[in-house]
């Protein structure tokens, strides 16, 4: 599965916006059959950052990530490279 196939939207909340500021974690809508594997390698792939841990959830909106990006990693500047300001 290609990284762009595994990542389908980011999902930005107040509290996606704040947890991405606090506690270096940006959150995803990902593809249904994407493995924590696939999802960490995807976010790797596209923002050039190391991931330390993903968890999953299956929501009404689909399936759930949330990446937390590995000391030395900003998600502020990760998410400028997405356009999520």
């Amino acid at each position: 599965m290609d990284a762009y196939d595994v990542i389908i939207m980011p999902w930005l909340t107040e509290k996606s916006m704040e947890a991405r500021s606090m506690e270096q974690r940006l959150e995803f809508i990902v593809d249904k059959r994407a493995t924590k594997t696939q999802i960490a390698r995807a976010v790797e792939t596209i923002f050039e950052v190391e991931v330390a841990k993903v968890n999953t959830r299956i929501t009404k909106h689909g399936k759930h990530a949330s990446v937390r990006l590995a000391e030395g990693y900003d998600a502020e500047d990760a998410a400028m490279r997405l356009g999520a300001f």
